[in-house]
């Protein structure tokens, strides 16, 4: 006999956790199915190893530079397994706020196993029957593995699998210029890696702002990491220890790469195997569940939230659609996910910070009426003393002022960039932010350095008009 519940949750990262401790919280009975760990992509094989092996990265690089800060630079002696070690402690002392038992103090039924559905608001879970009102799909994202001729046979790593290791190569192919292949190509170099990246588009990171990548694309040169946008990998073979990658650009030009390893960071690809989606009639597109805006599917009372659905996917956006969806579960109406003031950041060092429109996107609607202030991290005291100095901060507005989007390239950018979100999801105007008072010498003085500027480039028009007016008169 099938057990009876409020709400059943499939997946165990961050969207169904929120989801489920959410309803669990306001009285629902909840079941959280997950197949092996808690705490999903993010806590185990995403943003929380990752980024502790980057902070190893980012001091072994200042190390070698300490020179910048009076010191005498030196090479630090870099152990593999004691920086990987390093990481799953940073992970394991993480992972307490992912504790099963915390969930099952809330009420929640945990369970390990394989979800599957029978019918619309019936689940299987290795033989034990699971009745709901609702269902929630919040099984995330994996590596999207391209079909490249010989990859498979030949092997590669992914951000996953590489975290199981200790050992790092001497030499490697990134296979994707996004996000996490920038980010790790940044990182492996640093441990003493030559690294190649390989993009098929013509920009890495193109989602970001064309000033940023300029920037971003030069602190990857000044490192040494070769970088070939606009070609694509066309097969791998075995030779020996290496393995040779035949990459060809647009223009049909070929040529051949050895390396150590090949790591694919080429994309995402939701995880709806085995879930049963087409018997009960969920649509899916391609690998990702279909959703509204309200994060319902094409099947009533079955909802979706993070990765899965193929949207903006960062842990910090799902954790966002999980509260809404848990208010458009339990209470009347429905209350859409709006991504407008969601921001985003890349992880090297200097960190990118994203909000809002680039400047292209911004002039592509409105033309000549985009202003664009910009602020370089030279002219701030605080990034001078701290030798920090590679980056800028950049206001993208409309004639009147009004923020369209905001860029950060600097250290702590993640954090900087916070204070641009809620100026622009409270509509403030970029000269309002030169009325802020910030401690001196901090970073946050580029922001109001940029706000300034548009009273100044204001005061320059004004003057510039008196003075066609003046001169007109005395003629």
């Amino acid at each position: 006999m099938a057990e009876k519940l409020d709400l059943i949750v499939i997946g165990g990262g961050t969207a169904g956790l929120v989801t489920a401790s959410g309803c669990a919280r306001l009285g629902r009975r909840v079941a959280l199915i997950e197949k092996h760990l808690l705490g999903g992509d993010c806590l185990w094989t995403g943003c929380v190893p990752t980024k502790a092996l980057v902070a190893t990265a980012k001091l072994a690089h200042q190390m070698r530079h300490a020179d910048a800060w009076g010191l005498e630079p030196y090479e630090p002696k870099l152990s593999p397994r004691a920086i990987m070690e390093s990481m799953r402690e940073a992970r394991r002392i993480t992972s307490r706020h992912d504790d099963p038992e915390k969930f099952r103090r809330l009420g929640i039924d945990v369970i390990f196993g394989n979800a599957k559905f029978i019918a619309r608001n019936e689940v299987d879970v290795d033989g034990r029957r699971l009745i709901a009102k609702d269902v929630v799909i919040a099984t995330g994202s994996r590596t999207s593995v391209p079909p490249i001729e010989g990859l498979a046979d030949a092997g590669f790593l992914d951000h996953a699998s590489f975290l199981d290791r200790d050992e790092f190569p001497q030499s490697l192919l990134m296979l994707g210029g996004g996000y996490i292949g920038i980010e790790f190509a940044q990182m492996f170099r640093r441990f003493g890696c030559e690294v190649t990246v390989v993009e098929m588009l013509d920009e890495i990171v193109n989602k970001e702002d064309h000033d940023v990548i300029a920037r971003v694309r030069q602190v990857l040169d000044d490192e040494g990491i070769k970088l070939h946008t606009g070609w694509a990998v066309k097969s791998v073979r075995r030779d020996g220890a290496k393995k040779i990658a035949r990459i060809e650009n647009k223009s049909g030009e070929s040529r051949e790469v050895t390396v150590d390893e090949v790591f694919v960071a080429s994309g995402r690809r939701g995880n709806i195997e085995g879930l049963g989606l087409d018997e009960i009639g969920v649509k899916t597109n391609r690998s990702f569940v279909v959703a509204d805006k309200y994060l319902q599917t094409s099947v009533p009372r079955i909802w979706t939230c993070g990765d899965i659905h193929g949207g903006m996917q960062f842990t910090h956006v799902a954790a966002h659609e999980a509260v809404k969806l848990v208010r458009n579960i339990l209470f009347p109406g429905k209350s859409a996910v709006v991504y407008d003031d969601v921001p985003w950041a890349l992880y090297t060092d200097p960190e990118v910070g994203h909000i809002g429109m680039t400047e292209s996107e911004a002039r592509k609607q409105l033309g000549d009426d985009v202003r664009t202030y910009k602020v370089e991290m030279a002219d701030v005291d605080r990034a001078v003393v701290d030798r920090m100095t590679k980056g800028f901060v950049k206001f993208v507005c409309d004639a009147k002022g009004r923020i369209l989007g905001a860029h950060a390239i600097c250290t702590n950018a993640s954090t900087l960039i916070e204070e641009l979100v809620l100026a622009r999801k409270k509509k403030m105007k970029v000269g309002e932010l030169a009325q802020l008072v910030s401690p001196y010498p901090s970073l946050a003085d580029a922001v109001g350095k940029a706000g300034a500027m548009y009273y100044q480039n204001l005061a320059t028009s004004w003057l510039g008009a008196v003075g066609k007016k003046i001169a007109a008169w005395s003629q």
